[in-house]
């Protein structure tokens, strides 16, 4: 008898930052992921299978809210039913995916798993279809992994089973993510993540202004704010996921301050687990999942509060035994709470007792 077949079905959404924590799994289990033909990432220890859907088409004005409705959403993924019929466990996303009706469509024997980040009871509700696809999702899936506890309250907010859930976050390599050595004196600050206004960057850009100039500020990402951000003081630079960990070893603090709109908070900021795994002293905001992942291995302060974020960066500074004490802090919460190895095993056990 072979190993148990596992389908991950993450379309255009396919990445290195989640998928890290199925790679300790392929001796157990027969893993196969499953992107659209524009996934973020496709190269890991198990193979992949790409497949057409709505999310590779080329920007165009309103790109989403059109395919959006087109399709309830527009996370499909041409010709998905055909290639799960022979899976143990199918584990998709979000109760509203396209693709995730898709692979209940295809259920014969395979049990049927979704990871549930959204933390807003009743949001994505807004098209015409996406409550009935929620509504079917929960009732017919075999079990849901939220993301956090906050993703959990939502669920049940909707009328989830409580019996179908689990909490399980996501997980970081926290050897491939691993400290440098601290530098005596602070000179680079650093943000990495989309640059979208919900994720904070004016407010770390106007933090810089109030910061000594002789001080670097380094913002690594991409987004629809990068045009507005090329004069604003700071480092723009872009990266490959492979490129990261050099990254965090350049820097001194690790600022993410997010904050949330009427339809997003923050799901759970992966990147806060690589700070952490880099040993970064951190400076992020109360919002959404983040209190959950950073714990007391960072500064939190309310979002939005540029005045709190300065205050605590500038603490950092002139305090090197306070910024030693949450280099250690951060470290050890990586190690012994976000290790890839944990996220494997609570994937372990949830399998086994679907199995």
């Amino acid at each position: 008898m072979g190993k148990p077949k596992i389908a991950i079905v993450r379309g255009k959404f396919l990445n290195k930052y989640e998928m890290q924590m199925y790679e300790p799994l392929i001796s157990t289990y027969d893993i196969t992921a499953f992107g659209s033909l524009t996934s973020y990432h496709d190269r890991f220890a198990f193979p992949v299978v790409k497949l057409p859907s709505p999310m590779d088409f080329p920007e165009f004005p309103y790109k989403m809210p059109v395919l959006n409705r087109l399709f309830v959403d527009a996370h499909y993924l041409w010709g998905l039913e055909n290639y799960l019929r022979d899976f143990d466990i199918i584990h998709t996303a979000e109760t509203y995916f396209h693709y995730t009706q898709q692979c209940l469509n295809a259920k014969r024997k395979a049990k049927i798993v979704a990871t549930v980040l959204e933390n807003i009871p009743f949001n994505n509700e807004g098209i015409r279809g996406r409550r009935a696809f929620k509504a079917r999702a929960r009732r017919e899936l075999d079990h849901i992994v939220a993301l956090t506890n906050k993703t959990k309250d939502a669920l049940l907010a909707e009328g989830a089973d409580p019996k179908k859930i689990t909490v399980i976050p996501h997980f970081v390599d926290t050897k491939r993510f691993a400290p440098a050595r601290r530098k005596k004196t602070v000179r680079t600050i650093l943000f990495c993540g989309r640059l979208e206004e919900y994720k904070g960057i004016f407010d770390f850009v106007e933090m810089a202004l109030r910061l000594p100039n002789n001080l670097r500020f380094v913002m690594v990402g991409e987004g629809s704010q990068k045009d507005n951000l090329k004069h604003a003081g700071v480092e723009l630079r872009s990266a490959s996921y492979d490129d990261m960990p050099n990254i965090y070893q350049e820097a001194d603090i690790f600022v993410a301050p997010s904050k949330p709109t009427k339809t997003w908070e923050e799901q759970y900021c992966t990147v806060l687990l690589e700070a952490q795994a880099a040993g970064l002293p951190i400076v992020t905001t109360n919002t959404g999942g983040i209190p959950e992942n950073v714990g007391d291995a960072g500064i939190i302060v309310p979002a939005g509060d540029v005045d709190a974020i300065t205050n605590a960066v500038r603490r950092f500074i002139d305090e090197p035994t306070l910024r030693a004490s949450y280099s250690k802090k951060a470290r050890e919460r990586a190690v012994h709470v976000h290790d890839i190895a944990l996220g494997a095993e609570k994937l372990d056990l949830l399998y086994q007792h679907l199995l």
